[in-house]
């Protein structure tokens, strides 16, 4: 079960959850900062919807790699608001 290689694997899998993490709070940062350059009520509930369905993007990232994710990301990129399925997802 444990090899000589279990040291390396485990330090790649930190590395991994270390870099997922980072790009979790840039996204999240930098849209706190759109959403607070543009302030109307609208736009601030808008840029939250947004936010989360962003999110939960990012959360199947980090733990599923299916080809249908890829359209989803664009969807999200191209601001559509089409409602996003689970495609190969329990």
């Amino acid at each position: 079960m444990f090899g000589a290689d279990t040291p390396l694997v485990m330090d790649a899998l930190q590395i991994a959850a270390l870099a997922t993490a980072v790009g979790a709070g840039s996204i999240w940062i930098f849209l706190r900062r759109t959403k607070r350059a543009t302030s109307p009520e609208t736009k601030a509930d808008q840029s939250d919807m947004d936010l989360s369905k962003r999110v939960e993007v990012l959360e199947r990232i980090a733990t599923d790699q299916s080809v249908g994710l890829a359209d989803e990301i664009e969807a999200l990129r191209d601001g559509q608001t089409a409602k996003l399925t689970d495609k190969g997802h329990a």
